[in-house]
């Protein structure tokens, strides 16, 4: 209530500013006007011997005059009567240019009498000082008026109006030059709450610039900060742009291929009653491979989508790191087992570790199959744990490295960035996504961890997984 008592206010005072600043500066102005418009008509009565010119020019004149008598008889009263009286000089100074123009319509004063009014449109757009309403209607009459009397009666041919058009553009220019120098105005006067005394200029001129400066070295921050949220925004969906056409290819073409070679394999199984029990069972085997695949791929997808949507509940515990990795090893074994791979656990029997459990199986699960996937037969991969500090941090280091085919540098670079299609086959032509890297990356960017790579072509690779340790 107390602030909307003080705006208040403060329009009530650059109100009385604004009137105050009006009544001073009016004689000025109408004796400026008046002498100017005295030498207009002398020239159109003496010069031109244009009569119809000074006949228009002769009603914001007697406007003119009329205002300095009253102003002059009493110079601090009659505000109210002044301002309608000015205002009506605006509207007529706008509408003796319309009628020169219109005047001049179909000679070659045409271009002139148009020139005059832009300039009578600039002249009013930097001396008016009223609100959006008052404004509006200065402007918006006087060009109603002209624009009805064209089309209704001056019947301008294609070159004249042409020439009569540039008006419109400059009009609507000149309101918002002087919309713009209003809110200014009232924007220094509420931050400097009220203008200093006049009868100290100097100190006043020198405070005010001050204050601008401040004023502009705040909008300069205020564009820098919202400048760096608009790159970050723009960053994010980036991201999320990827993040949506991954998703749609995943869904378009790994997830469709498999289901597709199930539904082949199974037709043939059904149709060729000629198959030896042998192809029967390698086609059974086709499908299970399959139907696994696509088993792993939708349980990292749907991971994957959770975590996009931050809907993915984190729930970090003390558990024993040795028994999570064997549970998951018994699924994955089999899958080794068909490439002669063997797959150790040597993290001790009795080791604790401070993670949520279902994102430490994911990472696992991902880590260990991607290992199989790039070793080759009779290969090995090992799973250690232990305790270490980096960077003043003390952390668990989880690892997961194989001796298989290795990656180039560039390669380990662009594994965790979604914009990058890292996946390629494996050592047996197995399909990838790439997607469960991305998920490991995510559940250790939710732990607040870090994962590491190491790998060198044909050496192997190393998967290290650093969490907190609490």
């Amino acid at each position: 209530m107390s602030k909307a008592l003080d705006s208040e206010k403060i329009k009530t005072q650059f109100e009385n500013y604004l009137r105050r600043v009006f009544l001073d500066n009016l004689a000025l102005i109408l004796t400026m006007g008046a002498v100017f418009l005295s030498y207009y008509i002398y020239s159109d009565w003496s010069v031109r011997n244009n009569y119809n010119a000074v006949l228009i020019r002769a009603v914001p004149m007697a406007i003119i005059v009329v205002l300095l008598m009253l102003h002059f008889v009493a110079r601090h009263r009659f505000y109210h009567i002044k301002k309608i009286l000015y205002i009506a000089v605006y509207l007529a100074v706008q509408l003796m240019m319309y009628a020169k123009c219109l005047l001049h319509l179909h000679d070659d004063a045409l271009a002139p009498s148009v020139t005059g009014a832009i300039l009578v449109i600039f002249l009013v757009s930097l001396d008016a000082k009223e609100n959006k309403g008052w404004t509006a209607f200065i402007f918006g009459l006087p060009i109603l008026l002209f624009t009805l009397v064209l089309v209704f009666f001056g019947k301008p041919s294609d070159q004249e109006f042409l020439i009569i058009a540039d008006i419109y553009p400059i009009l609507i220019i000149g309101f918002i030059i002087n919309r713009v120098q209003y809110n200014l105005r009232f924007k220094l006067f509420k931050t400097n709450k009220l203008l200093l005394n006049e009868q100290n200029k100097t100190k006043a001129l020198y405070s005010e610039s001050l204050t601008i400066n401040r004023l502009l070295e705040q909008k300069a921050i205020e564009a820098r900060v919202i400048k760096e949220e608009i790159e970050v925004k723009n960053e994010e969906l980036k991201k999320l742009n990827v993040a949506k056409d991954k998703f749609l290819g995943i869904i378009a073409h790994d997830l469709k291929n498999p289901i597709g070679n199930i539904c082949g394999l199974s037709d043939l199984l059904l149709v060729d009653k000629r198959l030896e029990e042998k192809e029967k069972y390698k086609f059974i085997e086709l499908i299970n491979e399959s139907i696994l695949h696509t088993h792993r791929l939708l349980e990292n997808l749907l991971d994957w989508a959770r975590a996009q949507g931050d809907s993915m509940t984190f729930l970090p515990e003390n558990h024993n790191a040795h028994k999570v990795v064997e549970k998951e090893l018994k699924a994955l074994r089999p899958m080794a087992g068909k490439k002669g791979i063997s797959v150790e656990n040597n993290i001790p029997a009795d080791f604790q570790l401070f993670t949520d459990r279902n994102m430490f199986e994911t990472i696992i699960r991902n880590l260990v199959a991607n290992a199989i996937k790039f070793t080759p037969l009779d290969g090995k991969i090992g799973i250690d744990a232990q305790f270490i500090q980096r960077e003043g941090r003390h952390m668990v280091e989880i690892s997961v490295a194989d001796n298989g085919v290795g990656m180039e540098a560039n390669l380990v670079s662009k594994l965790f960035e979604i914009s990058e299609q890292t996946s390629t086959k494996g050592t047996n032509n197995e399909e990838g996504t790439g997607l469960g890297l991305l998920l490991c990356k995510e559940f250790m960017d939710i732990h607040n961890g870090v994962i590491d790579v190491e790998s060198k072509p044909g050496k192997g690779s190393v998967f290290k997984c650093l969490f907190p340790l609490n």
